[in-house]
Parts: C-alpha cells; sequence; structure tokens
C-alpha cells in the first residue's frame, strides 16, 4: 500500500511539474503569466516588427489583417507597426517584438527556426506530419512573449489565423480554416490535441 501511495504522489507530482513548467523551445526565461496572456504580452509594447521574408510581397490586406487584430489586452494604445524584410532588419530590432509573418520555408535567418515548427522544402513539419498544401498554415508565440509567427503556405491563402482566436494556446496548426493540432509547450514534452 505505501509504494502504491508513494508512486502516486511521485506522478502527480510529475505531471504537475511537466504541465507548469514552459521553457522549451522559447529563447532566455519563460514568460510566468498564462497561457492566454501570452498574445496579450506579445502587444504590450510601443513597436512590433513585422517581419517578412525577402521574396514576400506584403499587401494592404496583409497588413490591415495585422494591423486590425484586437489583441484584448485592455491598453489604451496599440503599438506601432513597422514592416521589414528579412535582411533589413537592424541588430537593435532583435531587441523588440517581432512578428514572422509569411511562408515560414522562406525565411532564412537561424534565430527565428528553433521553434517546434519545422522548414520543408514545400512548407513546414509539425511532428511527424509534413503540411505543403498551399491552404495550411500555423501560428506560434514562444514563452516569453517576444516572437509570434504567423505564416502561411502560400500568399494566396485565405485563412485570416488573427480572426481564428488566436492566443488560448501558444501553438495552432492550420490546414486551410480547420485547426489540425493545437497545444501548449512543455519543457519535456509537448501536449497538444489532435483534432480529426
Amino acid at each position: 500500500m505505501k509504494t502504491i501511495i508513494k508512486f502516486a504522489v511521485f506522478s502527480a507530482l510529475t505531471i504537475g511539474s511537466l504541465l507548469h513548467s514552459s521553457n522549451a523551445f522559447g529563447n532566455n526565461s519563460s514568460y510566468s503569466g498564462d497561457r492566454l496572456s501570452l498574445a496579450m504580452e506579445f502587444f504590450k509594447t510601443d513597436t512590433v516588427v513585422v517581419v517578412t521574408p525577402d521574396n514576400f510581397r506584403l499587401t494592404d490586406s496583409n497588413k490591415m489583417e495585422i494591423e486590425c487584430y484586437k489583441n484584448f489586452s485592455g491598453q489604451a494604445c496599440k503599438p506601432a507597426y513597422k514592416f521589414l524584410k528579412e535582411s533589413d532588419l537592424k541588430p537593435s530590432d532583435y531587441y523588440k517584438h517581432i512578428l514572422l509573418y509569411g511562408s515560414f520555408r522562406d525565411f532564412t535567418n537561424k534565430n527565428f527556426l528553433n521553434i517546434p515548427v519545422k522548414k520543408t522544402l514545400f512548407g513546414f513539419k509539425f511532428k511527424d506530419t509534413t503540411f505543403s498544401g498551399p491552404n495550411d498554415a500555423f501560428y506560434y508565440i514562444n514563452t516569453v512573449a517576444s516572437r509570434m509567427y504567423i505564416c502561411k503556405n502560400s500568399q494566396q491563402s485565405s485563412i485570416n489565423i488573427f480572426s481564428m482566436g488566436i492566443g488560448a494556446y501558444p501553438l495552432h496548426v492550420f490546414r486551410g480554416n480547420e485547426v489540425v493540432y493545437t497545444g501548449i509547450i512543455v519543457k519535456w514534452a509537448i501536449i497538444f490535441n489532435a483534432l480529426d
């Protein structure tokens, strides 16, 4: 009986530790707020630097999608948006909140590639699934709320990730308007829901 109780206590502490720890794939120290406030924390800044791959043509519609996102933080002022190509980044820009927007496979800066989603030749990969369709996309925010990714495989994709309810979890993977994966990142594992 003592062994069973010890095992149950050990299991509960281990699971609690896994769920509480959130410093995995992000950089530096972890953000201590709840998951929903990561997106709100990202927009609590004076300037958001929106970075696109060098070959991406940012349209007025893209800019409107980004600038009109209501982040529910209750702050009096929205941040200013500075739109840059990846090769135009200056060292000082890395200290600002950066929103990466465009096709993930076209980003080349290694500072932006150390996340749970991996680049592939025609799209991206999460877990063991490759997403190479033109309407495949993902949203990811790091654990310190300083980097946000809104990445679609095609500029012609009609999906509006901002309108899909980002923020409840730091990772969402989409196939068209369907959420395929959603979840949280923890220190030793990725806890996610595969939505069939």
